[in-house]
């Protein structure tokens, strides 16, 4: 990990070395994608340009999987929420806010019933909001949404309102002085509302417009760089960031109703904050976008890729419940191992130890001798290979063997 960062700021010292400095009239054109789409079809070696096609080809085949997966009401649910959970702490973590999962789960919950919120709290809640909008302007814009500015400043409201930041803010609306952003600190080359005011609907024409090319057309590319203009042009007074990585979800969910993974991104930048950091000014100090592109597209492989392994383990607990439950039915197990079944499938892995001492567990063998379970438990593991117990660096698990659903043939 040390050492592919190490690489990655090599080659970003390199590039701005030979570029040039993003400007105010460089900004306004909103081209950065379509130079460098130029730029790639012209080179003599497209070997990187069939490399990024890949990558985007990979996402959508990926895409594909998830959403032909099987829906289920409780575990699609159970997905989204913790996707959401995850979205909302990693926003905020990059801005210094942190809140561990069931924080952000209080904070909900304290909102859901109208209680008062401290102001990490407060933000949690705010997020939360902004993704609803989101999903809601998408799910009720029919075939293809067109974005406005009232989008963009909506987005903000959710997230800043009922907040007191240093900087002055006033939710939803464009900033009045200049502001000061990134690392090292630079002045946003919009200085005033009235430079701001002049961006932002060519800002938006770009946002709805689609190329040609493979970059041009590629919503992955429009999100990653909407994103990145955004924060370029930094049209409020405090929560910036945020509401261009908001933004990215909405062009995310927009171009592909990705209900699992429109978030998901954000969990990538703050996994690597320091490298995101580096290649938004990267962006910013040679005007060529192209290693920001081909890292972020490859970081939401990852996601995307993640979100399909939570997705296919959620169908195999499905598949084998239902096993257990034939095998229930057909008299190869007792109520008992099923019962026992349902607990580690719906658990996965967990310490040996500790799933022995659980509540559940001990009701199921209350007024049984010890070697009842290791019998059961031995028939599950042995016999049937439904679970598998071993060790990890000395320490014993248990979790369901998923496997033997390969070699299933049920009796007709």
């Amino acid at each position: 990990m040390i050492v592919v960062m190490m690489e990655n700021i090599e080659t970003i010292s390199k590039l701005r070395d030979t570029k040039m400095t993003l400007n105010l009239k460089k900004l306004i054109d909103f081209d950065l994608e379509k130079d460098l789409e130029k730029r790639l079809f012209e080179d003599k070696e497209p070997k990187r340009l069939f490399e990024f096609i890949n990558t985007i080809h990979k996402i959508q085949t990926v895409e594909q999987f998830i959403r032909d997966c099987p829906a289920f009401p409780k575990s699609t649910e159970s997905i989204i929420e913790d996707e959401l959970r995850s979205a909302v702490g990693a926003t905020l973590a990059i801005e210094g806010t942190m809140l561990k999962d069931e924080e952000i789960e209080e904070s909900f919950r304290k909102a859901d019933l109208k209680k008062k919120l401290e102001k990490k709290q407060q933000e949690a809640q705010n997020t939360r909001k902004a993704y609803r909008y989101i999903m809601k302007v998408v799910d009720e814009g029919g075939d293809r949404l067109t974005y406005s500015e009232a989008h963009i400043k909506k987005i903000h409201q959710y997230l800043t309102e009922g907040i007191q930041y240093v900087s002055p803010n006033v939710p939803g609306q464009y900033r009045d002085m200049p502001a000061k952003f990134g690392e090292p600190r630079k002045i946003s080359s919009c200085k005033s509302k009235v430079d701001i005011e002049r961006v932002m609907p060519k800002f938006i024409t770009w946002l709805n417009e689609t190329g040609s090319g493979p970059l041009t057309s590629s919503d992955i590319v429009k999100a990653i760089m909407a994103h990145y203009y955004l924060t370029e042009i930094h049209p409020f007074g405090d929560g910036n960031g945020r509401t261009a990585r908001a933004l990215e979800a909405l062009v995310l969910y927009a171009t592909n109703k990705r209900a699992y993974s429109f978030r998901s991104m954000a969990n990538f930048w703050n996994n690597n904050r320091n490298e995101y950091i580096l290649y938004l000014g990267n962006v910013r100090d040679t005007c060529d976008p192209w290693e920001f592109l081909v890292w972020g597209a490859k970081g939401y492989l990852d996601q995307v890729k993640r979100i399909k392994d939570l997705v296919l383990k959620k169908v195999k607990q499905l598949m084998l419940q239902d096993y257990a439950r034939w095998l229930a039915y057909k008299k190869k197990i007792n109520r008992r191992i099923y019962g026992v079944l349902m607990l580690i499938i719906h658990s996965g892995k967990r310490p040996l130890n500790e799933f022995l001492s659980s509540p559940e567990l001990m009701t199921l063998y209350s007024n049984r001798k010890t070697s009842t379970r290791y019998k059961d438990f031995n028939k599950m593991e042995k016999n049937l290979n439904l679970i598998r117990i071993f060790k990890e660096e000395s320490k014993k698990f248990i979790e369901p063997n998923f496997q033997v659903l390969e070699g299933l043939e049920y009796e007709i």
